[in-house]
């Protein structure tokens, strides 16, 4: 939930907007969009305003009717025509009506959008055929091309990007970085896309518990500041720990020096005489016996901030035999076919300890070589070969393995045999909560999911890791955590990723290039 969030957007700004995944990121898109209503405060507009999210994708609209949706120009036609309807009925009160809707139907560019929707389609090697084809058909490529055939067609003062970089190939991101740099509005950007938000944000806006901080100086100087928070975090915990502790070692020495020095009068079998003497020693017990009580309400005033969470990381140990030579998978002239389609021969070997990446452009069939590695892929021709004992783990674009009603600890006891309580542990460890763990696991976030994942491919003993593009759609803290995890993997490591940040995180250092398929 999103409370008391200021946020000006001057002309030419470059907001960046992150944080976690619920954090209200899209909300408080929408609501700048006048898509979505504010529950109190104020929003003012000024000039035009364009909210490009993904493209939706439905059975029935087409990719032309979803990108003029979302560049503002359909809903500005319908309303345009709704006033006309009622001027033609006889209505004279909607004439204003009628020239504001005009005015702003121009404004974002209308009049011509068909026409410079085609010009764009074509640029961004988009066929125009593809324009009328229902969206949900299109490949995920393909949409992300129609994404940039938005921002290229939008006009306005004001673009609202909510992750544009979702599937996009590395021509994809050099087309947006340049789409970026043509437009002389203000951008307010959503993306886990460290690399250009490097290069393109001059401010970024976190969004946490429901505030909005903004950090001047873009990415690296919001890297900075939030590490300097981080640090005095844990210094600010450490210290509340040690001066807890502290009043909790004096209030037991107090407490000890009291009772001894009262069983010592107590003890004493002293003539009337020392009456007098056994009153004062008793009365300094009593004392002490107030200070500890005092320091004791100290103790429980002092304030300990929650533990900073320190990102969780795998923690594999592979076996002699598992660190043997040879290869752990590999694929022998494999050939895939598919209607008007064929990927190979390929020869493609992976060892344990190899960390190699699948690039080329959407299309190019990375996924698909996955899919083979992992052995779930018939081939048309040649083999698969996988070591003995290997054990394969994947974690794909639709993390499918955390899918479905079962919960993530079902899903983890039915996988790995572990009973209730180590399976919540196992998922504790990655970050999950226990109201979490027992939600069904289609409903957690994709940052929730890919942490459950992990905690999947931890305690299946999984020696063979696969990746296909696993940072879509992941907040920048989720991403952080993954990236922790992953890091230090000791067995065999297969990434398609268009992600350079993550990519250079990971320090890869084999890649296989994959030409476009016949």
């Amino acid at each position: 939930m999103l409370e008391s969030v200021d946020l000006q957007v001057h002309d030419g700004d470059r907001i960046g907007l992150v944080g976690r995944n619920g954090s209200g990121k899209s909300t408080l898109l929408r609501i700048l969009a006048g898509e979505g209503e504010a529950d109190g405060g104020t929003v003012a507009r000024h000039g035009s305003v364009a909210y490009l999210p993904q493209l939706v994708a439905t059975p029935t609209t087409s990719a032309r009717e979803a990108i003029l949706a979302r560049i503002g120009v359909a809903g500005a036609a319908r309303e345009v025509d709704r006033h006309l309807a009622a001027l033609e009925g006889g209505d004279l009160a909607a004439i204003e009506a009628h020239a504001a809707a005009l005015d702003r139907w121009l404004a974002l560019g209308g009049e011509d959008a068909e026409a410079r929707l085609a010009g764009a389609a074509a640029e961004l090697g988009l066929a125009p055929e593809l324009l009328d084809r229902p969206l949900s058909t299109l490949s995920g490529g393909q949409a992300s091309r129609g994404g940039l055939a938005a921002v290229r067609v939008a006009r306005c003062d004001v673009l609202l990007l909510d992750e544009p970089t979702n599937h996009l190939d590395a021509d994809g991101l050099a087309r947006l970085r340049a789409l970026l740099g043509e437009h002389t509005g203000a951008i307010v950007l959503v993306s886990h896309d460290r690399a250009l938000l490097a290069d393109f944000a001059d401010s970024i806006v976190d969004l946490d518990a429901g505030k909005a901080t903004r950090y001047s100086g873009g990415w690296e100087a919001f890297q900075r500041e939030r590490a300097d928070a981080r640090a005095r975090a844990s210094r600010e915990y450490e210290q509340a720990i040690a001066e807890r502790d502290r009043l909790a070692a004096v209030d037991r020495e107090i407490r000890r020096r009291a009772a001894a020095s009262a069983a010592r009068v107590d003890s004493r079998r002293s003539p009337d005489g020392d009456k007098h003497a056994r009153e004062y020693v008793r009365q300094r017990a009593d004392g002490m016996r107030h200070r500890a009580a005092r320091l004791s309400t100290r103790r429980a005033q002092v304030e300990v901030p929650d533990k900073p969470i320190e990102p969780a990381r795998l923690a594999l140990e592979l076996s002699a035999a598992e660190r043997r030579g040879g290869a752990a998978l590999a694929l022998e002239g494999a050939e895939v076919r598919r209607a008007g389609w064929r990927l190979g021969p390929l020869d493609l070997a992976v060892s344990y300890g190899d960390r190699l990446r699948l690039a080329g452009p959407n299309g190019a069939g990375k996924s698909t070589v996955l899919a083979a590695l992992e052995g779930r892929l018939p081939l048309a021709a040649g083999r698969r070969r996988a070591a003995p004992g290997a054990v394969v783990a994947t974690l794909g674009q639709d993390r499918e393995a955390m899918g479905g009603e079962r919960t993530a600890t079902a899903v983890l006891r039915a996988a790995t045999g572990l009973d209730e309580t180590d399976a919540r542990t196992a998922l504790a460890a990655f970050g999950l909560t226990a109201a979490q763990v027992e939600r069904p696991a289609s409903t957690l976030s994709p940052g929730e999911r890919t942490r459950a994942e992990l905690a999947l491919a931890a305690h299946r003993r999984a020696t063979c890791l696969l990746l296909d593009e696993p940072t879509n759609h992941l907040d920048i803290e989720s991403l952080e955590v993954f990236e922790a995890a992953v890091l230090d993997w000791p067995g065999a490591l297969v990434v398609a990723t268009h992600d350079t940040a993550f990519a250079a995180a990971l320090r890869l250092d084999r890649e296989v290039a994959l030409p476009i398929p016949n």
